[in-house]
């Protein structure tokens, strides 16, 4: 049977408890067979393991869509408001290049000093994009985290540089961002009518930790019309969002030297959720202020004689630490391994899964979750000792998710490489480095084998750097021709044709004689491809619109890589960043001739921010980044890179950062806190830990 329009708030210290009720809600139909059920996640991990636990409950998870909070709403509202035009006005990549259109105009203001102070000197273009960034991801979080500033700013509040230059961003979208679109939401919600008949029946919010208190409202007011089910992990049912830290204590103290802990009723709880459950207690403060949930709590209380599970215990009652006397001397549910190196611990970690695995005949590879402040780091030595172990049979399946685009497509790689040829020294290896990828070769038809026979031509020709003498006065050196890819190449070419016995000079080039007989088609194959890339580093130092440089970009990767099935994904993850170029330039209004360096810094951080998702739930070991909302249950979690320099993470914050200038609890972003989760969930799920 359906719930009424509603909101339903379901409260659990175990995530299996909340897909249990989750499975409840999915079990009862929809009004239409078609109609998709909308599961909002906030991680592409938590949606798949959702998708594999639901199929397993029900024999089969179809038709149903995982998006993220802000594609959630986004699709609110183009439903409820269709008469507002599409476009993504206001996405963080679309805003930076709308800021490089209108920060010259406003520099030269009196506001603006700081500002024009930085983008002055050399490489102004480049600056003035990188400020643009910074700034646009400053204005991303103030939506997010601070809308009624936002309104505010719109409404002619405040007239220092950032409020002067939102005003500016906005005269051609006005109402288009998410708090004035969330305002004319509330209200068309009011008057109900057709609108109400598009929006979807039901909604499910599950296993998110946070979210800003201005998503919670709208989610509020969407449930006076249909139904949604919040599902969130709280780690006790006691009242707990009163207990501070010793810091925070401390700095409350400070402020009041003349009044006591007891005078302020400050409680201290469980010590350890007080000093790394901030994010969860700020966010479950605003959740227990939504008065229109029906609330409905299902708590587990942990039991055990492990290290482990009291620990669980003090959390769950919210009590310190207390001795355990009855602890077993064999208890391993916690371990602690001090090494030298990142080769070690990986070698450490593998050991002890190898045990685990042997002790416990349940324990499956894909039940283990390994996670580190930085997979790129740790991936080489998780390859170098998973792939290659001692004795066959002990081989651990694993995979390596949140690995960024650009690490985990070569394709991407190789592209962005040619690109930063452009202006570059050209040295002897450069060429080939591009020549590893399977896809250039295809193209080019060389193979594997051919590398090292033109590894031997390079280093008889005695190529080093440079395209030519030109090439090298451009970099403000000696015109000389010596030992440069062009002379080198010269020299192969003549050797094929003259053979000289390397003695024997021709017009001043001394043959070089490496090549006969067969060799000639690879040789061939390979000055076709240098003679390309050094086309295209010519060609790429015109400055071009962003337009023109996704046209240019485009005969690029048709010139460079063959577009066989193996790589088919991957080529379409570039094109798919190329497509979304022009759709930025049309619709910035941005039409300046931008340099490549101005280009790369856009393509490197497109492609440095885009997670693929895949390495999720693959039947193997999990390796995956720490982060918060990484809540998927897990009988093994081990961490490697626990490390002082690296964890907890200290964020980078931009000097005209207002969130950071002036905290308030809805503003404790996900991105300043990652002890929280990954506690809260060793606490919660593991039976061991490593």
């Amino acid at each position: 049977m359906r719930e009424m329009p509603g909101l339903y708030l379901y409260t659990s210290n175990r995530l299996e408890t909340l897909l249990e009720d989750m499975v409840t809600v999915v079990r009862n139909p929809l009004p239409f067979v078609l109609q998709p059920e909308i599961i909002v996640v906030q991680s592409v991990g938590m949606g798949r393991w959702l998708s594999l636990q639901l199929a397993k409950e029900q024999g089969i998870c179809a038709n149903v869509q995982f998006p993220f909070p802000q594609r959630f709403l986004s699709d609110i509202f183009r439903v409820a408001l269709p008469e507002t035009p599409e476009g993504k006005h206001f996405d963080r990549q679309m805003m930076a290049w709308r800021l490089m259109d209108v920060l010259p105009q406003m520099v030269d203001r009196p506001e603006f000093e700081a500002v024009r102070n930085y983008i002055s000197g050399e490489r102004t273009e480049l600056k003035r994009f990188q400020l643009a960034s910074k700034i646009a991801e400053g204005f991303d979080q103030y939506i997010a985290f601070r809308p009624q500033m936002i309104l505010d700013w719109d409404a002619g509040k405040e007239n220092h540089w950032q409020a002067i230059l939102w005003r500016e961003l906005i005269r051609k979208a006005q109402g288009l961002h998410q708090p004035a679109l969330g305002r004319k939401l509330a209200e068309t919600l009011k008057y109900g009518g057709a609108v109400l008949k598009q929006l979807p029946s039901r909604v499910s919010i599950f296993g998110i930790s946070t979210l800003p208190k201005f998503y919670l409202r709208l989610i509020e007011a969407l449930a006076e019309h249909i139904e949604v089910h919040l599902f969130v992990m709280e780690p006790t049912p006691q009242w707990w969002q009163d207990i501070v830290s010793p810091s925070e204590e401390g700095k409350i103290l400070k402020k009041q030297p003349n009044r006591t802990a007891e005078d302020l009723h400050l409680e201290r709880g469980n010590t350890l959720l007080a000093s790394m459950g901030k994010l969860g207690r700020d966010f479950l403060g605003f959740v227990a202020d939504l008065d229109s949930a029906v609330h409905r709590e299902h708590f587990i209380e942990p039991r055990g004689d492990t290290m482990l599970s009291s620990i669980q215990e003090d959390i769950f009652k919210l009590r310190d630490p207390a001795q355990k006397a009855s602890l077993s001397g064999n208890d391993r549910s916690i371990q602690l391994h001090s090494c030298h190196s990142e080769m070690r611990e990986v070698e450490v970690l593998h050991d002890q899964l190898l045990a685990l695995l042997s002790d416990n005949p349940d324990l499956q590879p894909q039940d283990i979750v390994v996670m580190m402040p930085d997979v790129a780091t740790y991936a080489p030595f998780l390859e170098a000792v998973f792939d290659t172990p001692e004795i066959q049979k002990q081989r651990i399946p694993y995979s390596i998710a949140d690995r960024t685009a650009r690490v985990e497509n070569g394709i991407i790689d190789t592209f962005l490489t040619i690109l930063e040829l452009a202006g570059s020294r050209f040295g002897a290896s450069s060429l080939l480095n591009i020549l590893e990828s399977p896809a250039v070769q295809g193209r080019f038809k060389l193979a594997q084998a051919d590398l090292e026979t033109i590894r031997v031509w390079i280093d008889q020709a005695a190529i080093r750097w440079g395209i030519d003498a030109a090439h090298r006065e451009k970099l403000g050196l000696p015109a000389f021709a010596q030992n440069t890819w062009r002379e080198g190449l010269d020299r192969l070419l003549l050797g094929y044709a003259l053979p000289g016995g390397n003695s024997q000079l021709f017009k001043s080039i001394l043959p070089c004689d490496e090549i006969e007989g067969s060799l000639a088609e690879t040789f061939g194959n390979f000055i076709e491809f240098s003679s390309r890339i050094f086309e295209t580093a010519k060609e790429l130092e015109t400055a071009r619109t962003l337009g023109g440089w996704q046209v240019t970009l485009r005969e690029v990767v048709d010139r460079f890589f063959d577009p066989t099935d193996d790589v088919e994904r991957e080529m379409l993850q570039v094109r798919r960043v190329l497509e979304s170029l022009g759709e930025t330039g049309a619709a910035s209004g941005f039409d300046e001739a931008v340099e490549l360096d101005v280009l790369l810094a856009f393509l490197t951080s497109a492609f440095g921010s885009a997670i693929s998702g895949s390495g999720f739930l693959l039947g193997a070991v999990t390796f995956c980044a720490l982060k918060p909302m990484r809540s998927i249950p897990f009988k093994v979690i081990a961490i490697l890179g626990m490390n002082d320099t690296a964890y907890p993470r200290k964020p980078v914050v931009t000097g005209f950062d207002l969130i950071a200038q002036n905290p308030q609890p809805e503003t404790v972003r996900c991105a300043m806190t990652t002890a929280t989760s990954f506690w809260r969930r060793c606490f919660r799920h593991a039976r061991f830990s490593t």
